[in-house]
């Protein structure tokens, strides 16, 4: 092993009543004609003056939710209609889930007397959006007779696409019209549907107003039908070329096109070498990080898709761009800190009388945390930043490198979080480097040690390191202290990594892979032996500082910036922290017990 020497909610009045929050199969709703009558009128006025979308229904009925029954006819429009599931399972969802509660109810868990209620109002309802969703929720509860409610909620859905509802919410009626009428294997209704769903789309495509999403949902559907209608490839290409100056969407239709080609593998080759291409031009009339981000698409495409010369001509491109025309700008943020506060903190380090003890603490962080603080209160300042700066959250971040290229960014939602994570750690770093460097000039300006006094320090503290590896880490402390701090680093970096290595060795982990293939033996990197060593027992937020600090494309990653030379000129804080890394790895052992606090520290 390697050991080392919930918010808060509050319903408002109204919002959540024992119809939407709870599920009693004991309440009641008086089904007379007169009271549905009513009830029939409040639902078909507050559909009639609606124009925006479901949510506009409810709100209508928002005043009168007191009343159970009025409250159970509101919540049928407060549900999130998501994408078609598989059989038999639900395409409404709740609306949110908060602090416990969810809102709606599921839908199966509502009261059978919820579903009563629904059809008798269903049935003599004048507006199709009434009748619409209350049909529909009836059909996907499996109410009988269900192929009645199958029916009438498309009918139901046709007559909504054609009235006076926003152009997306009319295109998503007859999408879920088709759902319903391919599930119910009623091809009459299939057929009505998708006449009208090619109808709409022409005319949304040749509508001077712009308004992509609305026929790319129709056409969407309609291409995955087992047989799609031959007049999809008509609308496909006039969709192109309708979009074509953005290339966000006909790549989106073009992908549409290749979904129509598969199985022909030259259709779809001229498919793919198209996508890219609408990238790489894209990036020709554009400039700065967008001209960038249409490159990286059309490299990543190319190279997914396996055309090689696409992604060395977009290569080449993205090479060309100047760091000028990225337009980066620095932003800086100030932390107000005593100095009296700072001066503490370096004495603590600095002021000892045998600088020894002063090198001992520094390797350590001053108190044992990394520069980059500790993993769990980094973890716990992620969700505070998620509550406080909700744009943090919403935002990834492309990381670029000491060239202006970019080196990463996130695929999915893990890796989000764990960008939040590191810049987290990166911006505390940020913050503590200074204090480190100011502290371990303050060690060579009081003590300084010579050469041999700090190399016979390194060996007494870690035995197990060589002589050379002590040798070169006093030097790169002399460099420090005399001001070259670039000879300091550019020694430190590769040595840091070589102590990785043999520390990995000595618990006798496999660190070297032989050739394969075409590809010469080589050791894995940085990463890999942090990976390693972090599962034989290195501290988590030590292991996740020195990843932050030398090899991820998430933080700093000086290791490898360095070795491609990215580096104008080395900020004395990045130097300062490369030092305190490599004094505290060299004080890494493999062990099997934990250490005294002043004894080196084991794996």
């Amino acid at each position: 092993m390697i050991s080392e020497n919930s918010a808060t909610f509050e319903e408002g009045p109204g919002t959540v009543s024992e119809v939407s929050g709870t599920a009693q199969e004991g309440l009641q709703f008086d089904l007379s004609p007169k009271r549905i009558g009513e009830l029939i009128t409040l639902a078909d006025n507050a559909a009639a003056a609606a124009s925006t979308g479901w949510h506009e229904v409810s709100t209508s009925l928002q005043s009168g939710r007191d009343a159970a029954d009025i409250d159970a006819i509101a919540v049928a429009f407060d549900y999130r209609m998501t994408e078609a599931g598989e059989a038999g399972e639900s395409v409404f969802a709740s609306a949110w889930t908060l602090g416990g509660k969810t809102y709606p109810a599921p839908l199966g868990t509502l009261p059978t007397s919820v579903a009563d209620l629904w059809a008798a109002v269903a049935g003599s309802s004048s507006t199709s959006p009434v009748r619409a969703r209350l049909n529909d929720l009836l059909f996907s509860l499996g109410r009988q007779p269900r192929h009645i409610h199958a029916e009438r909620a498309c009918l139901a859905y046709l007559e909504l696409s054609a009235g006076n509802w926003i152009p997306l919410y009319r295109a998503l009626a007859l999408v879920r019209a088709l759902d319903i009428a391919r599930q119910m294997k009623r091809d009459d209704l299939a057929q009505r549907t998708m006449t009208q769903m090619i109808t709409d789309a022409r005319e949304y495509i040749e509508d001077a107003e712009w308004h992509p999403g609305v026929p790319f949902r129709l056409i969407e559907r309609l291409v995955a039908e087992k047989n799609p209608p031959e007049a999809v490839d008509d609308l496909l290409a006039a969709a192109r070329t309708r979009y074509a100056d953005d290339p966000h969407i006909e790549a989106d239709v073009a992908a549409l096109q290749r979904r129509r080609a598969k199985g022909n593998k030259d259709e779809l080759d001229r498919i793919d070498r198209e996508i890219a291409t609408i990238w790489t031009a894209a990036a020709e009339t554009t400039s700065g990080l967008r001209k960038m981000d249409h490159l990286t698409k059309a490299i990543e495409y190319s190279r997914n898709h396996g055309h090689n010369d696409l992604v060395a001509q977009a290569t080449k491109a993205l090479q060309d761009i100047d760091s000028d025309e990225l337009g980066l700008q620095s932003l800086r943020r100030s932390v107000e800190i005593p100095g009296e506060q700072i001066r503490r903190w370096v004495d603590h380090i600095a002021a000892e009388d045998d600088w020894r003890v002063c090198l001992q603490r520094f390797s350590h962080g001053g108190i044992g945390v990394p520069p980059s603080g500790l993993t769990d209160e980094n973890r716990a300042q992620v969700e505070v930043l998620k509550q406080q700066a909700p744009l943090f959250s919403m935002i990834p971040r492309v990381m670029l490198g000491g060239d202006g290229l970019p080196r990463w960014r996130p695929q999915n939602d893990d890796e989000r979080e764990l960008q939040k994570l590191a810049f987290v750690e990166s911006s505390t770093m940020n913050f503590t480097a200074p204090i480190f460097a100011q502290a371990l000039v303050e060690i060579g300006t009081n003590h300084s040690p010579s050469r041999e006094e700090l190399q016979d320090f390194f060996v007494a503290e870690n035995p197990s390191i060589s002589t050379e590896i002590a040798r070169v880490l006093a030097d790169c402390l002399l460099r420090y202290w005399s001001g070259d701090d670039e000879a300091c680093v550019y020694l430190l970096a590769p040595k840091i990594e070589t102590m990785l290595r043999n520390l990995a060795r000595r618990l006798d982990e496999p660190v070297y892979q032989t050739q394969r293939n075409t590809t010469p033996g080589k050791y894995v990197g940085v990463g890999v032996l942090l990976q390693i060593l972090g599962k034989r027992g290195l501290d988590e937020s030590w292991g996740r500082y020195l990843a932050m600090l030398l090899s991820s494309p998430m933080g700093w990653n000086a290791r490898n910036e360095l070795a491609h030379g990215f580096f104008e000129g080395v900020p004395r804080p990045l130097a300062a922290l490369l030092v305190q890394a490599a004094l505290y790895v060299a004080t890494l052992q493999p062990g099997a017990e934990e250490p005294a606090p002043d004894e080196g520290r084991a794996l």
